[in-house]
């Protein structure tokens, strides 16, 4: 299963039930989303006569936003088994 680590839920909770934003007003690096861009998780397009970028997620970002993240004991216990 595919789950978002912390730095990409904390954007993507930028992104929740908006539509589409202007990228500049988000605190993002562009390696973050340049990764959430290959994941499928956000989308992007250029909008409005000066042509800036805007952001949204998508519904496989928000199932991977939503999807719980494993923690290091619930790996130790599989190992173990």
């Amino acid at each position: 299963m595919t789950f978002a680590s912390h730095p990409e839920r904390q954007f993507m909770q930028y992104l929740r039930g908006e539509g589409w934003i202007k990228a500049r007003l988000l605190p993002s690096s562009a390696r973050l989303v340049e990764n959430l861009l290959s994941k499928g998780w956000i989308e992007q397009q250029k909008q409005g006569p000066k042509n800036e970028t805007y952001l949204r997620l998508t519904e496989k970002g928000l199932e991977a936003k939503k999807s719980p993240v494993p923690t290091r004991r619930a790996g130790l216990k599989a190992k173990g088994k």
